[in-house]
């Protein structure tokens, strides 16, 4: 596979108030990003979205939660496997609880619009 080519680069200065660096420097910080990033960004007019870091960890957690519903089910289909008498869970319940959380995690990451956007493309109801 050939080399990629270098792309030039041409360094672009331009002076900024005290006020305008601050204000970039915060826009920059929280999106967790350099300023030259995101000036390069809003020139190409790409979208600049960032997921809260409180939503990060919420995710972790219900993928934590979901990792030991998980375990308990399979446990259960152990017991059942070994002719124990396992403890009385609600399959169904359980595949409902997983699904819930997946969507919870998905709405976390992508956002409500594109959760949504998602539900109605799979929707199988007809109108």
């Amino acid at each position: 596979m050939p080399a990629k080519p270098k792309q030039k680069m041409v360094r672009f200065e331009m002076l900024l108030t005290k006020e305008q660096n601050n204000s970039l420097v915060q826009v920059a910080d929280s999106l967790g990003i350099s300023k030259a990033e995101l000036v390069r960004r809003r020139i190409a007019q790409c979208r600049i979205k960032t997921i809260p870091q409180v939503n990060w960890q919420c995710y972790w957690q219900l993928l934590k939660i979901a990792e030991d519903i998980n375990y308990i089910a399979q446990t259960q289909n152990n017991a059942m496997g070994n002719s124990s008498a396992p403890p009385a869970i609600n399959p169904i319940m359980i595949e409902e609880l997983m699904k819930n959380i997946s969507e919870i995690r998905l709405h976390l990451i992508v956002g409500a619009k594109a959760l949504n956007k998602q539900l109605e493309e799979n929707d199988d109801w007809e109108n």
